[in-house]
């Protein structure tokens, strides 16, 4: 005999009195989901260096009044205009923000996974049927319905979770990636400007020296026309001036090359870089190179942690980290809850029928066998961080390297400074002394074409000093990061060897 089911009955569904039963699954799966694959991500400890080996220069770190705008320091009128026309042009710095852009989008989607996924559903139709009977005969009806489904992915073991990690990891990675980039660029117009400038003196230097060059081989042939010098000499200046015009037919082409770039790398026009870095023809004269003022050096530790292409290396390796949960959770049971809620509507032979359904399921999916690919996959996983950890180590050398040969330059140039200065005033004055010697007979060409050689040398390196200088400047502010934050992370004195995280073992 059937028992009638009643609404007391717990297994009636007739009415909305048996949703509440699902609290306690519901409540269960919480507590379940708080579980974890593997600890969170540290950064791996290795050495750096206690201080910069060239401590008696200042450089490295720039105080916090300079900013992200580190090229106003120089006050230069063409590299202040050209750094903000290369930032709005730059098809590189495009790409690194479009990176940039991309990552944040998987970021979203990646965090949209941790909601519920709600759905409409609609179907609407009509039909002919041919009935059945002695008297036969067809009916047309028509049918339809609509309704809502629910999916959710219950986050037992981090998946969800973990996924999201590494996308707001590799977020933070391509952000200072994109950091990176804009200083660089930056860097390269402050340098291309300063390059092209001296080169342009240098120009200068070496026409002055063909014009004096071209005065004595005149002299020299009133000489030997007049049988004071033998014709030995007028080939010494004559092959002088023509090496000095090939010499000056090389540094053009150089200054052709250097405005070239100048161009790629800001969008502008060849005449306009000239224009604006060595002034317009018939315009007051163009500052030689900017005085670029004093930095000063932050600890190493602080430096390295705060340098874009470091940071970027650290997220890289926690998104990496991050990754081997994900690839963990992927081996555990998984559970999906799934709810539908349709309305059905029927007409048919002239009457109509409505009729609501619902259900609310959970499904359990447990991988049994894989032949191993789960345990590749995480072992895939786990490889990939040690790589990534790798490259890591690898950018905080390379960064401490950087800064390094950067402060040499600096302390070089220095140096350079004045002793190139004292070069230029003794070389000045040899050459007018031979040279008035010369014009009275009492020493040879050869002797004056030494001195001439020695006294543009001397402008040369006077010239390249102070360029020198200024781009070092420039190299010190790149090498850097331009960062004197406090370190986001912490970069200890250890050896040089890397300490991973442990890696968890597979949960059982």
């Amino acid at each position: 005999m059937q028992k009638d089911r009643g609404a007391d009955d717990p297994g009636s569904c007739s009415t909305g009195a048996c949703v509440p039963s699902f609290l306690p699954i519901l409540v269960a799966c919480f507590v379940v989901a708080g579980c974890t694959t593997q600890p969170g991500y540290m950064t791996p400890d290795f050495r750096t260096p206690s201080t910069w080996s060239t401590s008696s220069v200042p450089a490295s770190s720039p105080p916090a009044e300079i900013g992200d705008a580190w090229w106003k320091a120089l006050a230069d009128p063409a590299i202040d205009a050209m750094v903000p026309s290369a930032l709005a042009d730059s098809p590189t710095l495009a790409q690194a923000v479009a990176h940039m852009d991309e990552a944040r989008a998987v970021v979203g989607a990646s965090a949209a996974q941790r909601l519920p996924a709600l759905g409409l559903t609609a179907a609407a139709g009509r039909g002919r049927s041919l009935e059945s009977g002695p008297d036969g005969g067809t009916s047309t009806g028509s049918t339809a319905s609509a309704g809502l489904t629910l999916s959710w992915e219950l986050d037992l073991f981090g998946r969800v979770r973990e996924t999201v990690t590494t996308a707001r990891e590799r977020l933070a990675a391509r952000t200072a990636d994109a950091r990176g980039v804009r200083l660089a660029l930056a860097a390269e117009v402050a340098d291309g400007v300063l390059a092209l400038r001296g080169c342009a003196h240098s120009l200068q230097v070496q026409t002055a020296d063909i014009a004096s060059r071209a005065r004595t081989l005149a002299m020299t042939r009133d000489r030997l026309a007049a049988g004071f010098v033998a014709a030995v000499d007028e080939a010494r200046a004559a092959s002088g001036l023509a090496n000095a015009r090939t010499e000056l037919a090389l540094r053009q082409a150089r200054c052709e090359r250097q405005v070239h770039a100048l161009v790629a790398l800001t969008g502008l026009q060849g005449a306009d870089v000239r224009e604006r870095v060595l002034g317009a023809p018939g315009a007051a004269a163009v500052s030689f190179m900017p005085e670029p003022p004093l930095l000063t050096l932050a600890e190493p530790a602080a430096v390295l942690a705060a340098h874009p292409k470091v940071m970027a290396a650290d997220r890289e390796a926690a998104a990496a980290w991050a990754d081997i949960g994900v690839a963990r959770a992927a081996r555990l049971p998984r559970i999906d809850l799934g709810a539908l809620l349709t309305g059905n509507w029927m007409r048919a032979a002239g009457s109509t029928l409505h009729a609501t359904t619902w259900s609310f399921a959970a499904n359990l999916a447990a991988p049994l066998f894989d032949g191993g690919a789960g345990a590749a996959g995480v072992d895939a996983a786990e490889a990939r961080y040690r790589a990534s950890a790798a490259l890591l180590v690898q950018a905080v050398r390379h960064a401490a390297q950087e800064i390094e040969v950067a402060l040499t330059d600096a302390a070089s140039a220095a140096r350079r400074m004045d002793t190139t200065r004292e070069a230029v005033a003794a070389a000045r004055t040899t050459l007018s002394a031979t040279e008035a010697r010369w014009l009275a007979g009492a020493t040879s060409l050869f002797e004056l074409e030494d001195a001439r050689r020695q006294f543009a040398g001397a402008e040369d390196s006077a010239i390249a000093a102070r360029r020198d200088r200024a781009q070092a400047w420039v190299a010190l502010i790149r090498a850097s990061g331009n960062s004197a934050e406090p370190a986001s992370f912490n970069l200890v004195s250890q050896p040089d060897v890397l300490h991973a995280n442990a890696l968890p073992s597979n949960p059982q």
